[in-house]
Parts: C-alpha cells; structure tokens; sequence
C-alpha cells in the first residue's frame, strides 16, 4: 500500500507540473518526469529503434498500470479532455503505428495515446495542439558506431556509414527506400536551410555521443535535385 501511495503522489505531482507547463499531459509525459523513461530511449522509439516502448521503462508491469490508473482518473476529476494521439513512424511512403507494449493490448495502447488536454485550451488552440501531436516527427537515419548488417538483404553496413531502424532491425538505405538521397553535412547553415525547404523527401542524420549520452546532429538526407537548387540560390 505505501509504494501504491507513493506512486499515486508522484504521479499527481508530476502530471500537475506538466499540465501547468504544456496545457497537456501524457502518460509518458509522466514517465518522463518520474526517470522511468529517459528521453533517448524514447527518442529511439519514436525513430523506429525500439520495437515497443514498454521494454525500456523502468519500472515493472503493475507499477505501470497503477501510474495509468491514476492519472485518468486525476485526469477525469480535474476535466481534462482526453484525445487519442497517432504515433506514426514514416520514411517516405512507407508508414506504420508505433508500438508501447510487447502484447499489443489495445486499452494499454489507448492508455499511452492518450493526451489529457486543458479545458482552459479554445477550441481553435485544442485544434492545433491535436494536428502538432499527431503529426509525425522527422526521419532519422543513424551513422553507426560499430559495423552491423541489414536484416534484409543481409549487406553489411560499416562503421560511419548510414542505416535506419525499424523495430530493432537495421535497414540500410536501399532497403530502407532512401538510398536515392544523398548526404549533405552540416556546416553551411542556410544551404541546410533551403536543401531541406526543396526537398519533398529528406531525413535527418544523428550519431551518439558516447562522451555527451545523447545524440548528435551530423547533417541530412535529401535530394539531389533540392541540393541543387539550394545551391544556385546560395551563389
């Protein structure tokens, strides 16, 4: 009982702090603010890394449902609007819902969509907030660390060179439908800017830092044709 009331306090305050801050709070918003998820792992898990969420979260299965349990029901006491939220991973036309836990078990699931939104929000600000939510994030490409293969042709791809993750299996570019794009360095900030801005398909390249424990931008995926262009108007 006392870690169930310990847990109960620390979601309340957590989940309080969060809404005052955003206007919304998820549970893994939460997760986030109690250190049972750090944000790399959720970052991977939002770039197709990790296959579900759930495995990186440090704390076991009841402690998890206790901590949803309790912040819909803070969240229904203090009015909140919930809104189910798509967390999508795409690269290119390729596009698949991203998983939270390792059944699939679609209250579960529902319970991490989730969003609980002020009722403060106007309509027209919930409106916005709810397309920001569900809009998917940037692709992201990894420059790797140590050498790997791909899980579907089977080629191998070596240190320094590019992959992209799906679910824990390491697709090289081909494989992943981004081997026409070509990588442009970071470095000259406003040819970033417009290559990105011209091209209809582009991915963002990161590396870890083993030194800083968080990834690092390198430059990005675009094509050919938008790198071009960028580039006349940079003369």
């Amino acid at each position: 009982m006392a870690n169930r009331s310990k847990i109960t306090s620390r979601v309340i305050h957590s989940a309080s702090l969060i809404l005052n801050e955003k206007q919304y709070v998820s549970i893994i918003d939460v997760f986030l603010h109690m250190e049972w998820l750090t944000p790399t792992h959720v970052f991977d898990w939002r770039k197709g890394k990790i296959a579900y969420l759930e495995r990186t979260i440090q704390a076991n299965l009841n402690k998890i449902s206790d901590a949803i349990r309790v912040l819909q029901s803070w969240a229904k006491e203090n009015n909140l609007k919930p809104s189910e939220t798509a967390y999508v991973l795409k690269t290119g036309a390729y596009k698949r819902n991203l998983r939270f836990t390792k059944t699939g078990d679609e209250n579960l699931e529902k319970a991490y969509r989730t969003h609980y939104i002020s009722p403060l929000l106007s309509e027209k600000r919930r409106a916005k907030l709810e397309e920001k939510l569900s809009k998917p994030g940037d692709i992201v490409v990894y420059m790797i660390v140590r050498d790997t293969k791909c899980s579907r042709c089977l080629k191998d791809i070596h240190k320094g060179e590019l992959l992209f993750m799906d679910a824990d299996k390491p697709l090289c570019l081909p494989c992943a439908k981004l081997g026409h794009l070509i990588y442009l360095p970071a470095g000259d900030a406003k040819l970033s800017r417009l290559a990105k801005k011209y091209s209809e398909l582009r991915a963002v390249v990161v590396k870890f830092s083993r030194a800083r424990k968080r990834y690092e931008r390198q430059g990005l995926l675009i094509q050919e044709s938008a790198l071009k262009k960028a580039e006349e108007d940079c003369k």
